[in-house]
């Protein structure tokens, strides 16, 4: 990593401090460190000896605690760019120099939830999912998570995971506080798993909404919707489906190695709240797999039901052809031909034609009424 850069102070306007005073305001300008200038949305909080200093305070005072064994330190990046980590990280990292490895994993997203140890500090890759109804699909927050001695780094893909609700646990739990970063941390991921049963029920009510569909219907159409469209809408929800198992399951193996004896981030105290995280990350397994084998449960029904219906529909035809095969048996093999009316005549050519056309329509529009073509 680059040598560290020394840092200008920044004015951000709002900023809240221990004794209750405001920053001055004026115009925003975006954070500046030395001659570098951090394009991406920074936020970040100071604690010191388990109290909170403030929040969102210029980068140069955050590191000025960052030598400070008392000091505990968040910072937040929304979508940065390498230049702003490498930029940041002898800020926030002080001595700490980040793995040019993690730097580039943090920056790619799209990587498989996992926790890799680094000498110094960890990285931690994690996903925030949501289920959006009306599209039937399953969207993700890219989250890299930096842990350090006495600070954590936060990097969003987005700004569709909110870090509101985390500030507030923060707040409601600041008696915690003093177990560092081990704290700061579960509070991430909690809220994080907490998205993973949202999402479980967003489509856990969408496929109970599928089952009673298909319970309804007559095996051949379904509340005004075409035949196919159950099995359209079991193939987009299994999808999802596996799209939440690819977030979830591999976090149980992270939770394992924060839970591993010796994880230098991990407070004694603290075990027993990530042990409770892991055990809803168990448990959100668990019903992915229930709601997968739903699925499937629903579309093999639908795939009886349609081949009940076919069957119903082959009888129906067989009795018809069967009963236009006896008279045209019998007229056939005494090689009976009655003239027909117009016989001979242009006429009775055209009313032929038109009686065999409206004859054909009909069938045509019977079947269709019936859902047989």
């Amino acid at each position: 990593m680059t040598a560290p850069i020394r840092a200008a102070s920044a004015r951000v306007p709002g900023r809240v401090r221990d004794d209750g005073g405001e920053a001055m305001g004026g115009l925003m300008e975006k954070p500046r460190i030395g001659t570098v200038q951090v394009s991406c949305e920074v936020r970040n909080r100071l604690y010191r000896k388990a109290v909170l200093v403030g929040s969102d305070l210029p980068l140069d005072e955050i590191a000025s605690y960052r030598s400070d064994e008392d000091a505990l330190i968040w910072v937040d990046l929304l979508a940065p760019s390498v230049g702003d980590i490498v930029a940041l990280s002898p800020l926030i990292g002080g001595e700490v120099a980040l793995h040019p490895l993690a730097v580039e994993g943090a920056i790619t997203g799209h990587q498989r939830p996992r926790l890799v140890r680094f000498r110094d500090h960890s990285l931690l890759h994690t996903r925030a999912v949501r289920f959006e109804a009306k599209g039937g699909r399953l969207s993700s927050t890219d989250i890299s998570i930096f842990i350090l001695d006495r600070a954590l780094i936060t990097i969003r893909s987005d700004d569709r995971f909110a870090i509101d609700p985390i500030l507030e646990d923060w707040d409601d739990n600041s008696d915690l506080a003093g177990f560092g970063v081990g704290f700061l941390l579960h509070t991430v991921l909690d809220e994080i798993v907490d998205g993973y049963f949202v999402a479980l029920d967003a489509l856990d009510e969408e496929i109970q909404g599928l089952e009673d569909e298909l319970l309804i219907s007559d095996g051949a159409q379904s509340a005004g919707r075409s035949r196919n469209a159950v099995q359209l809408q079991s193939f987009t929800l299994r999808k999802a489906v596996v799209q939440l198992s690819r977030s979830v399951l591999p976090m149980n193996e992270a939770f394992s190695a924060l839970l591993r004896q010796g994880a230098h981030v991990l407070d004694a105290e603290m075990t027993p709240y990530y042990q409770d995280i892991y055990d809803h990350a168990l448990r959100a397994t668990e019903r992915i797999d229930g709601l997968r084998d739903t699925i499937e449960s629903i579309l093999a029904t639908h795939l009886a039901m349609q081949g009940n219906s076919l069957n119903e529909i082959m009888k129906k035809l067989t009795a018809w052809a069967a009963i236009i095969a006896i008279p045209t048996g019998v007229t056939g093999y005494f090689g009976q031909n009655i003239p027909f009316p117009g016989f001979g005549q242009t006429e009775g050519f055209w009313l032929s034609t038109v009686l065999l056309v409206g004859l054909a329509f009909g069938l045509w529009l019977s079947f269709k009424r019936r859902d047989w073509l």
